[in-house]
């Protein structure tokens, strides 16, 4: 059974080049920021929609890193992958991708797997093959953003917590020395715990709990809270010093890393090459 190559990151973010999907969310809008506090080189947005007058308040305000906008619809692979030839056209090479974008709507499962899953597993893998020292890249890191909800079973929202679940096992299985050692790519799962953004908007009725729990939006609302500022700090402390394969709570304001129990693992037999 291969164990994870726990190799340090230790990424000093000034001078890198970094890809935020998401961007123009609710938390990453504060994540961008938090990366260019720190002296990027430059940001890339990918996004499905555009905001113009946020990226020119960006640009004005950053002025020492390149900061643009690249469209990306994650149901679409098509879309991730011309999103990607459209950065290594404007940037040499790629340091840092995280994968921030996300949808909660559960009347809606199709898409939400699409998004929250699917498109994030695109991305990911087409996010490696270019930063991978097999391909010419330099290596680097992947960051994808998955949730406490995906820690274990969860009643309040049992198809995002799914995805969310699904997006841990993918980053850590993606994590393991046949990939990080040909590629030089490490990846790491962060689960933000309640953060005050729009998805807590209407969850009632967004989340098929809200069926047999009508008070749904009043229980999160009494729930511990985070803001997006807070976190995206303490994201940057974590992508400074994490190690490849680990997976890390950042909740209430505070940084945990979390160790997932190695339950089972395949008994593989490899044919001798003589």
């Amino acid at each position: 059974m291969s164990e994870i190559n726990i190799n340090p990151i230790g990424m000093e973010l000034a001078g890198k080049n970094v890809i935020y999907i998401g961007g123009y969310g609710g938390i990453g809008e504060k994540c961008v920021e938090a990366f260019l506090k720190k002296s990027v080189k430059s940001l890339l947005i990918f996004d499905l929609q555009s905001n113009d007058e946020y990226l020119g308040y960006l640009q004005n305000t950053y002025k020492k890193s390149f900061v643009d906008y690249i469209a990306l619809d994650l149901r679409k692979s098509e879309s991730i992958k011309d999103a990607f030839q459209r950065a290594k056209q404007l940037i040499d090479n790629i340091d840092v991708v995280v994968n921030g974008s996300g949808v909660a709507n559960e009347n809606n499962i199709d898409q939400l797997v699409q998004i929250n899953l699917a498109g994030l597993m695109h991305s990911s893998l087409i996010a490696m093959d270019y930063m991978s020292k097999a391909n010419g890249g330099h290596g680097g890191c992947i960051v994808n953003i998955s949730s406490t909800t995906g820690l274990n079973p969860i009643d309040l929202c049992c198809v995002y917590g799914a995805t969310k679940s699904g997006v841990i096992h993918f980053t850590n299985s993606l994590a393991k020395p046949i990939y990080f050692d040909k590629t030089g790519v490490s990846c790491i799962t962060i689960c933000p715990g309640v953060t005050l953004t729009p998805i807590l908007k209407d969850v009632t009725t967004k989340c098929i709990s809200g069926k047999y729990l009508p008070n749904l939006d009043s229980i999160l609302d009494s729930a511990v809270h985070q803001t997006p500022a807070v976190f995206a700090e303490n994201l940057m402390k974590v992508i400074e010093t994490a190690s490849n394969g680990s997976t890390w709570v950042l909740d209430d304001g505070k940084i945990d890393e979390v160790h997932l129990p190695q339950i089972w693992g395949p008994a593989l037999r490899y044919k001798s090459q003589n």
